[in-house]
Parts: C-alpha cells; structure tokens; sequence
C-alpha cells in the first residue's frame, strides 16, 4: 500500500512538472521546436514522466548512502569533479561515474554542497576551495570540471575565473539551466528562488568569462525542470550543444547516451589530454 502511494505520488508530481512544462513552453512559443526536435510530442512526453519517476525511484534509495565515507583509493590520471544539482547528493553520480570508469577515466572525485539551506555564493566559495586543493597536489595540472543542473553552473562559474583559466581541461555541463527556469517560482529557498530567470545566479554565471578549453553543454527537449527551452541553451561561442534523447531531468545521470556523449566528447583527440597529465598519465580511452 505505501509503495503504490509512493507510486502514485511520483507520477502525480512528474505530470505536473510537465504540465508546467508545456504552459512555459507555449508561452515562449517553443513548443513548435520541441515537437520538431522529438517527433511526437505524446510519446517524447510519456518517456519523460516515465523516466522521471524511475530517476527517483533510483535516487530515494541511493541518498541514504551520501552517509558513507568516500572509498580510500589513490587517484591516477586527470582529475574529473562532478557537481551535483539542486536538492542531490554526490550518490547522484554513481551510475555515471561507472560509465566513466568503463571509458578509462579513474580520478573520479565529486563535490556535496548544502542546496537546501545555503545560498549559491556559500556553495560555490566550497567548490573555489575544493577545486584549489585538487590542482594544488600537482602544480601545472588540469582537471575536467562535470556538473548537473545547477552543478554546470557552479562549474562555469569556477572555471571562468582567472586563477584557474589555464587549468580547466574540459567543461560539461548536464542540463543546466543557462538562463535559469520558470519552475524556479515554485522554490520555497533561496537558492532554488535564485534561478528565477533574471535573478542572481543566472546574471553572475553569464558575467563570467568562458575558460578557453572544450566545452559541452549537453541537454534534452523533454526537460521538465528547466524551461522553456530557452533557458537550456547558452548560445556563446566556443561551446557545442548536444541534444540528447528524450528524457527526464534527472533521467540524465542514469542515461547511457548521455554518458556516451560526454565521454567521447572527452576523448584524447577532443579535449588535447595528452597534453593536460595529472598524477601519472591520461586513462586510456575506450569508445563505447
């Protein structure tokens, strides 16, 4: 009986989520675009709620393990950090750090932020200092900077500054809402209010100058956490936009065709690695 109220309750919320969705989307006239991009609207849709509610189903569980102390392994080759987004933990990352490891990327580290009573200055003054004590053990190394959502723009506002402009690899940013989200009126704190379109957090990342390394901004049509559409996209030169399937938000860190994505975008031949060693030497690189 509680899981089928548990059930039901996560549908409930996806469908409003997307109900929202397609209101803020035909108001900015996207949903032409959207349609165009995923063939029929209905089924790109059912995949969203669909895998929206497994997303969740998958994270309930996995929360309980941010508990756990990090495992004690000796880090070899460049330094990948991966931010999570608003309201998650670094367990969010479990199946794509997999995914990455699979590909030949083990100095896999994660950065956990407090989302739910700091501000977005508090969490990214503990990015600054985390950051700084990764590339402080290898003088002259780089690291690749990975973040979801709200963690992308943590992580462009870190790689824009000066002191680091020479020492970001690779940039990634997982449906992260560039211009901030109209679902953002429904925040009850500050930092989810901030991503109000216009307010704070999205003036300040898109004040911060991009770190002249690739960068990949990786997003799906059937977002339903960040619209309208507009607000996914960064529309800046030197970065390249990848469109992945349709999905959920949050169905992203579970997704095969995103990690595929940003893994090969990651590849030697991508991203000049060979040239950006940390602590012993570039992974070696599989395709999937």
């Amino acid at each position: 009986m509680i899981l089928a109220i548990l059930c039901a309750l996560l549908v409930g919320f996806a469908i409003i989520r997307y109900g929202a969705f397609l209101i803020s989307n035909s108001r900015a006239g996207q949903l032409p675009v959207i349609h165009q991009g995923v063939g029929r609207l209905d089924k790109a849709l059912g995949k969203g709620i669909l895998s929206a509610v497994a997303a969740e189903c998958l994270l309930l569980p996995m929360t309980l393990c941010a508990l756990l102390p990090d495992r004690g392994e000796k880090p070899i080759g460049i330094p990948v950090l991966m931010i999570h987004g608003l309201y998650h933990n670094k367990t969010s990352w479990f199946f794509m750090k997999r995914h990455f490891n699979r590909a030949g990327f083990t100095n896999i580290q994660t950065y956990q932020y407090n989302s739910f009573t700091k501000d977005f200055d508090s969490a990214l003054a503990g990015l600054n200092i985390r950051v700084a004590d990764i590339l402080a053990k290898s003088p002259g190394g780089k690291l690749i900077l990975v973040g979801h959502s709200l963690g992308g723009l943590l992580a462009r506002s870190v790689a824009g500054k000066s002191a680091y402009q020479d020492r970001v690899a690779a940039l990634v940013t997982l449906g992260s809402p560039h211009g901030g989200s109209d679902l953002a009126w429904l925040g009850t704190n500050t930092m989810a209010r901030d991503l109000i379109p216009g307010r704070s957090i999205s003036q300040h990342v898109n004040s911060v100058p991009d770190p002249q390394c690739p960068r990949l901004s990786v997003y799906t049509l059937t977002d339903e956490y960040v619209f309208p559409l507009t607000m996914l996209r960064i529309g800046r030169p030197g970065w390249q936009e990848h469109i992945c399937a349709p999905m959920s938000h949050v169905w992203m860190l579970f997704s095969k065709n995103v990690a595929t994505q940003v893994t090969n975008f990651l590849l030697p031949a991508d991203c000049n690695l060979k040239l950006n060693t940390f602590g012993g030497g570039v992974p070696k690189m599989n395709v999937p």
